[in-house]
């Protein structure tokens, strides 16, 4: 099986990433856009500043980390289900973080399959 796992850089965002609600409101509308199931999550607050706040979904995860200092957010996305869109999923987190920033993404394929013996 062939997966996504999407990283993308989000910078200029609104001053709602130094919210952890704001965050977590915005990851799990990202989940319900991607079409994953929410199972969990957990958020990290740092000092001076800083949050890192992970969605765990029944397809693997949304992760992301904040630095408000440069207004940036760094999205990790990986869907166990190539059928649901990471896309979707980094478009609904954007447009409620960073509505006016750069988005920058990368892909990364993962083949998921048992070990030759």
């Amino acid at each position: 099986m062939r997966i996504r796992q999407v990283l993308a850089d989000m910078r200029d965002c609104s001053a709602a990433i130094e919210d952890e609600l704001a965050l977590r409101d915005a990851a799990l509308a990202g989940a319900k856009a991607g079409g994953a199931t929410i199972i969990g999550e957990h958020a990290q607050r740092y000092v001076p500043h800083g949050i890192t706040l992970v969605v765990f979904l029944a397809e693997s995860h949304i992760m992301l980390t904040t630095w408000p200092e440069y207004k940036m957010v760094l999205v990790d996305v990986l869907l166990c289900n190539p059928d649901m869109s990471e896309d979707a999923t980094i478009d609904e987190i954007a447009r409620l973080l960073c509505p006016d920033g750069l988005v920058e993404r990368s892909y990364v394929t993962r083949q998921i399959e048992p070990l030759e013996k």
